[in-house]
């Protein structure tokens, strides 16, 4: 928890201060030609980390209103990915002073909420069905393909609108970064803590399906594309291959595991 509240003290203070700075008019690293990081992403990090730390500190804090304030957090992102599909492009390009959180950020935000829900809602059941640990590796993907976008030049991936401002910049990969680790370490529930406990075997198993997904994509990139192309490649396919595996993989994991606790009761 410790380490939970540290992360997420650095998160509260740098969205803060990315809020205020936009609100001054002078928002951190500011470029016209490059993505932002938008202050509503600012915000919504900010009461995702207060509702968390709320949570995990305060034995009377209400559970509703956690979901309420998550559910607040996940409506806003899914409303803005609506609303950049449906609205023209040179908007938000008119609105210098206006810089609204990208598409593929809005998606990791609303899949860190769905993951925070399933926590507030109830622990993880002894299931099979590993709903935060699927969550959460799922909320990785936005990022991942980013750096991948970073990596190849490909503004597809980094989720440019019209505006080049709009996309994820690298602050905010750093800031989500930082919340997947917190959101990661402040859940002991997870099955995948007594799964990398159990043997080394497994940490190295993990390690590797987990580098994969990001790994090979980068490889089959490099050899197949070219470096400033732009619109989906063969690497995305790859990192989504490399994504399933790992799921169906702890997916078997998990149900091996309750079969042999089933088998113990029983015996």
């Amino acid at each position: 928890m410790r380490v939970t509240t540290v992360i997420d003290a650095l998160l509260g203070a740098g969205s803060l201060i990315v809020i205020l700075a936009w609100i001054a008019g002078m928002p951190i690293l500011y470029s016209a030609t490059s993505p932002v990081m938008s202050p509503f992403t600012a915000l919504s990090l900010l009461v995702m980390v207060v509702t968390r730390q709320a949570r995990l500190h305060f034995e009377t804090w209400p559970m509703v209103l956690s979901l309420a304030m998550t559910g607040l957090v996940l409506g806003g992102n899914a409303s803005s990915i609506v609303m950049l599909a449906m609205t023209p492009a040179s908007l938000w390009a008119s609105f210098p002073g206006l810089v609204p959180t990208s598409v593929m950020t809005s998606i990791g935000l609303v899949l860190f909420c769905a993951y925070d829900l399933v926590i507030e809602l109830r622990e993880t059941p002894e299931s099979a069905f590993i709903m935060d640990d699927l969550l959460i590796h799922l909320a990785l993907v936005p990022g991942g393909l980013s750096l991948l976008g970073y990596l190849l030049g490909n503004p597809t991936y980094l989720s440019i609108h019209a505006d080049p401002r709009v996309g994820i910049s690298p602050l905010e990969m750093v800031f989500l970064g930082l919340y997947a680790v917190a959101a990661v370490v402040s859940n002991p529930r997870l099955f995948l803590w007594p799964f990398l406990s159990a043997s080394r075997s497994n940490r190295v198993v993990f390690a590797l399906l987990f580098l994969n997904q990001f790994i090979a994509p980068l490889v089959v990139a490099l050899l197949f594309s070219a470096r400033g192309s732009r619109g989906l490649g063969i690497e995305i396919f790859v990192m989504l291959a490399g994504v399933v595996t790992t799921m169906s993989f702890l997916l078997v994991q998990a149900r091996v595991a309750r079969r042999g606790v089933g088998e113990a009761v029983g015996v």
